[in-house]
C-alpha cells in the first residue's frame, strides 16, 4: 500500500464521484480506477459499492476512510512539528498553570519571552486541571505543585521555593516561627490561592484559624498595604523574587518552615517544539540566576527533556 492509493482514495470518498475526483487528482479516471482496485486489493475488501453511475462507501470503505484521515492528520502533524522545530519566528506557545504565583511567574517571564521572540503568540491558561490539559494537548507543558502519578505524563522538579514573611520595617531576626506569624495583622491571598491554602492547612494544624485585616487576589495590592504598614503578608520567594519589593523585608519562617516544590509537566516521548524549548531553557536560566534552590539533576533533567 503506498501514500498516493490513500490519498486517491480519500479524494474518490470525498466527492463520491470517479471523473470530478480524477479531475481533482489530475489524473485520468481510467488511472484512478485502477488504482483504487488496487488498494482494494490490498486490504481483500471492496471499498464502494458502484449503483450505475453512484458510488457509496461500503462498511470496509468506512473504515479505510477514517484511519487514512488519521493517517493524514499524522502527516500534517509531522509537517507542523518540523516547522516548528526549525521556524524561529513564528509558531504558538501554550502554557497550562495552577491559578496563583505560577501564573506570576510565566506571565513575568512572558514579558522577555515577547522581546526575544515578538512573533511567537503565547496562550496562557489558568487551571486547576493542569495534568488534563497537557493530556488532551491543549498545552505544550504545565506548571505546578502537586501532581497525580501518570504513566503518560514527564513530571521533572524544577526548584523548591520557601514562604517570607515580608513588612515594610526590618527586623533584627532573621527568622521568626510560625506561631508568631499568626498573632500579626495579615494581608493574604483569599482561600482558593495555592498560597493561603498551605497557611490554613499549617495553622489548622496548630488549632487555629487564620483571620487576616486585608484578603486580595492582586499581589500588587498586598505589596502596596504591606508597603503603606497596614500589615504584613506571607508570600512565596517567587513572587518576593518577581516583584518590585526592594523597599520591603523578609523573614525566614520556622516550626515549621513553608516550603514546597515546583515541577515542569509534559507528555513523554512528546515533541517538544521551539517555543516550548525556548520558553524551559529561559525558565531554567531564571531559575539559575535567582539561585533558587534547584539540584544540577534537575537542571540536567530538564536540559535532556528539550532534546
Amino acid at each position: 500500500m503506498e501514500l498516493r492509493h490513500l490519498e486517491y482514495f480519500l479524494m474518490v470518498s470525498k466527492e463520491m464521484h470517479f471523473t470530478r475526483a480524477a479531475e481533482k487528482l489530475g489524473i485520468s479516471q481510467p488511472t484512478l480506477s485502477h488504482q483504487i482496485k488496487v488498494l482494494e486489493q490490498e486490504i481483500g475488501h471492496a471499498l464502494f459499492n458502484r449503483i450505475g453511475k453512484k458510488i457509496e462507501l461500503t462498511k470496509a470503505g468506512e473504515i479505510v476512510q477514517q484511519e487514512a484521515l488519521n493517517i493524514q492528520r499524522s502527516l500534517q502533524n509531522i509537517s507542523s512539528h518540523i516547522a516548528a522545530w526549525t521556524n524561529v519566528e513564528f509558531g504558538e506557545l501554550k502554557i497550562a498553570v495552577l491559578p496563583g504565583e505560577i501564573t506570576d511567574l510565566v506571565s513575568t517571564l512572558c514579558i522577555k519571552f515577547n522581546q526575544l521572540y515578538p512573533n511567537i503568540k503565547v496562550l496562557i491558561q489558568t487551571t486547576d486541571q493542569v495534568e488534563k490539559s497537557v493530556l488532551e494537548d491543549q498545552a505544550d507543558f504545565g506548571i505546578g505543585f502537586t501532581f497525580h502519578r501518570n504513566d503518560r505524563l514527564q513530571m521533572t522538579k524544577l526548584y523548591e521555593e520557601e514562604f517570607y514573611l515580608i513588612s515594610n520595617q526590618r527586623n533584627e531576626e532573621q527568622k521568626i516561627s510560625f506561631s508568631k506569624v499568626l498573632d500579626s495583622p495579615l494581608i493574604l491571598f483569599p482561600r482558593m490561592h495555592q498560597c493561603r491554602r498551605i497557611l490554613d492547612k499549617t495553622s489548622s494544624a496548630y488549632g487555629r484559624q487564620l483571620e487576616p485585616v486585608i484578603e486580595t487576589s492582586s499581589i500588587e495590592s498586598i505589596l502596596n498595604l504591606v508597603r503603606n504598614g497596614v500589615g504584613r503578608s506571607v508570600v512565596s520567594r517567587t513572587l518576593y523574587e518577581f516583584y518590585d519589593t526592594g523597599d520591603l523585608f523578609f523573614q525566614h519562617i520556622e516550626q515549621p518552615s513553608l516550603t514546597r516544590t515546583v515541577y515542569l509537566l509534559m507528555k513523554k516521548d512528546c515533541f517538544v517544539n521551539y517555543a516550548a524549548r525556548k520558553f524551559i531553557q529561559l525558565l531554567a536560566e531564571e531559575m539559575e540566576r535567582l539561585r533558587f534552590h534547584t539540584e544540577k539533576e534537575a537542571i540536567t533533567s530538564i536540559q535532556n527533556s528539550l532534546l
